[in-house]
């Protein structure tokens, strides 16, 4: 009798529940498909972050080339030759502090960043196939 009850209980939770299943659609899980988004954006942020440095760095070099070649034909008897060659270094070590200070630890800050996420993806969905994305832009709450 114990028993009877008990599988009668459970049949009838299962045909309640079953209507409530019903109605949920039973849409394909899209979080690797997020994850591979965050991995395509901040892919794109560190790029354009080391692109930045790059340009920072091309910048110096040409300074560090014009400091050269002023410094070779520098007249230290001409106040005027004097006071550009002065100006000129001055803007060289702006580009220095500039290419060594806020830009490295963005790169690094944004490389950190993607490693991350990589790892997260690689171990969330290594081997999974992603679902087709879905119509109209994809909805990730919490990523970026």
């Amino acid at each position: 009798m114990r028993l009877y009850r008990l599988g009668a209980g459970a049949l009838l939770c299962a045909v309640l529940a079953a209507p409530a299943m019903a109605q949920m659609p039973p849409g394909p899980d899209f979080t690797c498909l997020c994850l591979k988004q965050s991995v395509d954006d901040l892919n794109t942020d560190m790029t354009a972050k080391q692109g930045e440095l790059n340009t920072a760095q091309a910048r110096l070099g040409q300074l560090d080339d014009q400091l050269a070649a002023a410094r070779a034909k520098e007249d230290v008897t001409n106040p005027q030759s004097v006071a550009e060659f002065r100006q000129l270094l001055a803007q060289r070590d702006a580009a220095f502090k500039q290419s060594n200070g806020g830009l490295i630890a963005a790169v690094q800050a944004a490389t950190a960043r993607y490693n991350q996420a990589v790892a997260d993806y690689n171990t969330q969905c290594a081997g999974r196939p992603l679902p087709p994305p879905p119509p109209g832009p994809l909805s990730c709450p919490g990523m970026r």
